[in-house]
């Protein structure tokens, strides 16, 4: 796939990451692929790890904590932000964190740290007192379904200059549903309150492989299960 063949979102997004910007936030509607290109797409040689924030989650998801081991004691386990800081041993890794809006406030705290500019950020570890700072080729992309940017904290906007919203799906992501599907999974992906995600089209394109089309659409689409199916006849007439 190249470049060229790119939607306009998309084309961005991989502009950006040729450029070598290594903070980027991908907004827009949910079901697009922002976290597959976040963790797929651009220099992740030394890794891809991801954080799916919660208002329960701790900080040990994000720099780690002791764990108990197979010895019965101890051993220190470290978070996804601090496995992307070191990445490979060599080369720093791409850390994905989605919704981290929904994060609560000691670990909304916690991430800002790791997400700050590498000339900033550092972290102690509590047990041996290392210093750990991100290594050369660290990035992260923040993914959000919020739509206005301006709802962002300050302190968290600083961070992500660079905002994408992504309307469609990646042509890549599309790759994986059946050719008469793509279509409508492009124009229902940014349909306001009528839309439909990527994983219900993705849903639907695996239980017809096994049950009736109708079933499928009636277990997916629930009452939208006719007008999906009359869109579909259409597309097939085009």
């Amino acid at each position: 796939m190249t470049t060229t063949t790119l939607p306009a979102c998309w084309q961005k997004f991989h502009n950006a990451l040729h450029a070598g910007i290594d903070r980027i936030i991908l907004f827009g509607p949910a079901g697009t692929g922002k976290t597959f290109a976040g963790l797929s797409f651009g220099n992740t040689a030394g890794g891809s790890f991801r954080l799916a924030c919660t208002e329960d989650m701790t900080n040990s998801e994000v720099s780690g904590s002791f764990m108990p081991d197979a010895k019965g004691g101890f051993s220190w386990v470290s978070g996804s932000a601090l496995k992307a800081w070191n990445g490979d041993g060599t080369l720093g890794g791409r850390l994905v964190v989605d919704e981290i809006d929904k994060a609560g406030g000691d670990v909304f705290a916690t991430l800002l740290n790791f997400l700050d500019s590498p000339e900033s950020a550092s972290w102690e570890h509590p047990e041996t007192g290392r210093i750990y700072t991100p290594r050369s080729g660290f990035s992260a992309v923040m993914t959000t379904n919020i739509e206005n940017m301006a709802e962002l904290p300050v302190a968290l906007a600083d961070r992500f200059p660079v905002r994408i919203r992504i309307s469609e799906p990646h042509p890549q992501a599309l790759l994986k549903l059946s050719d008469d599907l793509r279509g409508m999974a492009v124009r229902m992906s940014d349909a306001g309150k009528q839309r439909i995600s990527l994983r219900a089209f993705y849903a639907f394109d695996k239980l017809r492989s096994t049950l009736s089309i109708e079933e499928s659409a009636e277990i997916v689409f629930g009452e939208r299960a006719s007008s999906v199916l009359e869109a579909m006849k259409v597309d097939a007439l085009r």
